[in-house]
């Protein structure tokens, strides 16, 4: 009872330290605004790996058309697609001068960003995916941004959109736990997380550091750039604006869910930053004692108040931070669905953490 109840009582006291960083890094983080900047002029890249992605090009490229930042090139490789999709790639390149069309040669997604970087032009290179829709001043206030606050990488905001069914719902308030923690940490100066379907960085920092983004792994770039450039001392920021924002649906099913979850949870052995690594400790840490404290619950009640007792805890703090993110994100009924999301998140984050060791993930 003893040694369950410290290590238990350590992991909340650990994880409430966490959250309250990500909470003042959060707050610290101004809402950035591009119509009170000078107008730059940056040349951007805008690169788009696509495999099989025929149903997603259309409204991937009328999001683009309606930029109202014009100084840019779109690069769309294609990686070995079967369907339509780079037919409707040479169509769009045909149609505007802008769109330049790269056919990859090696194989896979990182491949794919790493061939098309190659062949960019911008000094400001920004990734994002095929599925991703944008308000139309995504690229200006990214632009604007950098010109304002010169940065070497920058973290910009993805949201979920479409469906809201209670697993869509629950999705989004997981995803957005994850966005706002890494928006968080670099509020704080320790950065740890981005996703590479909206990020910028200079093209610069990015051949500086394309030898450390670790071939031998499927993916992960946008990570191992993030801690390649923070172990250089590289300026880092996270872009607090709605129009910085890109759209995703969330998944459809459980299985698609959760393979996509291992895949992110299998490159964990390989980060070596070890704010990263601590976090991430730190979240399965409390969960696994969660699922220990539970089971324990059935042989004697006292393990039960004592998970209430933690589990409270943890709730307020959760609750507290998505209330105060809410508004950005365009949350609702936050006490209810972080009640739901608190419920299952424990089973969840055990399971993905297990899993993904004994289940080799897929690309892509």
């Amino acid at each position: 009872m003893l040694i369950i109840t410290v290590i238990s009582v350590l992991f909340a006291v650990l994880y409430l330290t966490l959250v309250l960083h990500f909470i003042i890094g959060w707050k610290r983080t101004d809402t950035f605004i591009a119509a009170n900047c000078e107008l730059p002029d940056i040349f951007i890249s805008v690169i788009v790996p696509c495999r099989n992605e025929a149903i997603n090009m259309q409204s991937l490229l009328f999001s683009l058309a309606e930029q109202s930042y014009r100084n840019y090139e779109l690069i769309l490789v294609n990686d070995h697609s079967d369907d339509a999709t780079l037919e409707y790639m040479l169509s769009a390149q045909a149609r505007f001068s802008t769109v330049r069309v790269v056919d990859a040669v090696g194989r896979g997604k990182k491949n794919a960003l790493r061939e098309g970087i190659q062949q960019s032009s911008g000094d400001l290179i920004v990734t994002t995916d095929a599925d991703c829709i944008y308000s139309k001043q995504w690229l200006h206030t990214i632009a604007a941004f950098q010109h304002s606050c010169l940065s070497d990488l920058i973290i910009c905001p993805v949201l979920f959109s479409g469906s809201t069914s209670l697993f869509a719902t629950l999705q989004k308030f997981e995803f957005v736990s994850l966005v706002a923690s890494g928006a968080g940490a670099a509020g704080v100066g320790k950065p740890i997380l981005c996703n590479g379907a909206n990020l910028a960085f200079t093209s610069t920092v990015w051949k500086e550091n394309q030898a450390k983004l670790r071939d031998d792994e499927q993916s992960g770039d946008d990570i191992f750039l993030l801690e390649s450039v923070k172990q250089q001392g590289g300026i880092i920021r996270f872009l607090k604006s709605e129009d910085a924002c890109v759209f995703v649906e969330p998944v459809k099913s459980v299985n698609v869910f959760f393979r996509q979850r291992r895949r992110w949870a299998a490159k964990s052995p390989t980060y070596t930053d070890w704010e990263l690594i601590a976090t991430a400790c730190i979240v399965f840490g409390i969960s696994l004692c969660f699922v220990i404290l539970i089971g324990l619950s059935f042989f004697n009640s006292l393990y039960f108040f004592f998970l209430f007792f933690i589990f409270i805890i943890k709730y307020i703090i959760d609750t507290f931070f998505l209330h105060i993110v809410s508004k950005f994100f365009r949350l609702q009924k936050v006490w209810l669905y972080s009640l739901l999301l608190s419920l299952v998140y424990p089973f969840y984050i055990v399971f993905v953490a297990l899993s993904s060791f004994l289940i080799k993930p897929k690309s892509w």
